[in-house]
């Protein structure tokens, strides 16, 4: 028994013929040219998909962390931080910071995506922070009585982000268990 491929002609089904020797037949590169652009596009796509939820985390995320650093420099005690109630400043910073957290999570999903990365040790700790970040939305939605609608609106893009993470981290880990057990 040979140690030879999956197109090798022993196992190559009868009446197919074997792949040239450079490792591709007649059909291989265009095939793999129209596979690449799907590929390409939908990952294109799937990034396209973080970019409203990045764009709002990035300028609130600013805006709460200038707002409070402005409102902690001025000796104020409280502020008005919009339709919510008053909190100090140090709570408006420590929301803006965990806001630019997500965007963060956000950008790096957006260009894991982007650049086609397949390794799961750069997409296992995206999805744990993601997923870390998305149970902290739900609790925080829950606790503080947050309609569903708003949190689709605001929180969706950081389940989408663990959703994406998850689904690259089986998907890589899958591939890499692919021939390595041995023929009986």
């Amino acid at each position: 028994m040979s140690d030879e491929g999956p197109n090798s002609p022993e196992t190559v089904p009868a009446g197919e013929a074997a792949p040239a020797a450079g490792g591709t037949d007649a059909a291989g590169p265009a095939v793999t040219l129209q596979q690449t652009a799907k590929r390409g596009g939908l990952r294109v796509l799937g990034a396209a998909v973080t970019l409203p939820w990045t764009i709002l985390y990035g300028i609130t995320g600013t805006w709460a962390v200038t707002r409070g650093a402005t409102a902690l420099s001025g000796g104020l005690k409280q502020l008005d931080a919009g339709y919510t109630r008053m909190v100090t400043p140090s709570e408006l910073m420590f929301f803006g910071a965990l806001l630019l957290a997500g965007f963060g999570v956000m950008l790096a999903c957006a260009l894991l995506l982007l650049f086609g990365s397949r390794s799961a040790m750069v997409w296992l700790p995206l999805l744990l922070i993601a997923a870390g970040f998305t149970a902290g939305s739900v609790w925080a939605a829950v606790t503080g009585g947050l309609h569903p609608i708003l949190w689709f609106l605001l929180f969706f893009g950081l389940a989408y982000v663990t959703v994406v993470a998850l689904v690259r981290v089986i998907h890589v880990t899958r591939a890499a268990r692919r021939g390595r057990i041995a023929r009986p």
